[in-house]
């Protein structure tokens, strides 16, 4: 084969790609179009929805939680393993702390799984909703709303603005702490009427600040408040009077009713505190049971 030859194929063979080329060049172009359809419209709509719910339901549980435990953490015993007692079983526990505040235990333990006591117990939590509390402790100070175990401090700065007759009906006019409760709603300084119904009491009857405490014996925060109201009650000797008032919030402490019920048949031989006092201290030796 001579050069003239060899380039006459090859020149061939450049014009056959050439137009192979040109070929895959001009092929049809497709024009792909989405429409959405109600199916689609609909998946985007649900997922929005979601969304928002998720949202929604995070600030509700934010505010349920401040209004349980105000600003404050606290252990709980939710969704955690049952914990050993010492003792075999409620009764025996109710039983042991009754004799520890020197209670007549057998008579303490008839009369609280009579339920004689019940309607009294209700009575006081139908009329805490009434007045708006919506967890536990709760307490009215002079009827300025403090809802949670707040620290010593909150109820100091209240009551001495009581005593010294400078308490306000505006948030503002309180210290930081207790504004930030007050966006919250866990404080409300607004004055409330609340009736002490048949509460018991400790302190002088004309005291000048009077503390109406809702709580329940096995809230893990009104246990923590505990303290918080004996140091008063020691600080204050003469000048505030407690009344305790019941909540158990049976739904998720499920002891909580009868330990109320026992309470009040302590009361009838003429130790509530005693037996009030011992509950809050072995909280965690009977609220597993």
């Amino acid at each position: 084969m001579n050069y003239l030859s060899a380039y006459t194929e090859w020149n061939g063979d450049m014009e056959k790609m050439k137009t192979k080329r040109e070929t895959y060049t001009e092929l049809p172009q497709v024009n792909v179009t989405v429409t959405a359809t109600p199916l689609t419209l609909a998946f985007y709509v649900f997922v929005a929805l979601l969304v928002i719910a998720a949202f929604l339901l995070g600030q509700l549980t934010a505010r349920v939680q401040s209004l349980s435990k105000g600003t404050t953490q606290a252990p709980t015993q939710a969704g955690t393993a049952k914990a050993a007692s010492k003792y075999p079983s409620f009764d025996e526990a109710i039983k042991a702390l009754a004799k520890d505040a020197g209670l007549d235990s057998g008579k303490l333990l008839t009369c609280m799984n009579s339920g004689e006591k019940q309607a009294l117990v209700d009575a006081d939590s139908a009329y805490a909703q009434s007045v708006g509390v919506n967890g536990t402790p709760a307490f009215f100070i002079n009827g300025r709303m403090l809802a949670g175990a707040f620290p010593y401090e909150s109820f100091k700065e209240i009551i001495d603005r009581e005593i010294a007759g400078t308490g306000s009906d505006e948030a503002k006019s309180y210290t930081e702490t207790l504004q930030k409760a007050a966006d919250q709603q866990a404080f409300v300084p607004k004055k409330a009427t609340i009736e002490t119904g048949k509460g018991v009491s400790r302190g002088p009857a004309q005291a000048g600040v009077t503390i109406i405490e809702f709580s329940d014996f096995q809230c893990p925060y009104c246990s923590r408040a505990f303290p918080t109201t004996e140091r008063i009650m020691k600080d204050y000797d003469g000048k505030v009077k407690l009344v305790y008032r019941h909540m158990p919030l049976s739904m998720i402490h499920p002891r909580a009713q009868k330990a109320a019920e026992a309470s009040e048949c302590a009361r009838d031989q003429g130790k509530f505190w005693e037996f009030h006092d011992q509950l809050f201290k072995n909280q965690q030796d009977w609220s597993v049971l």
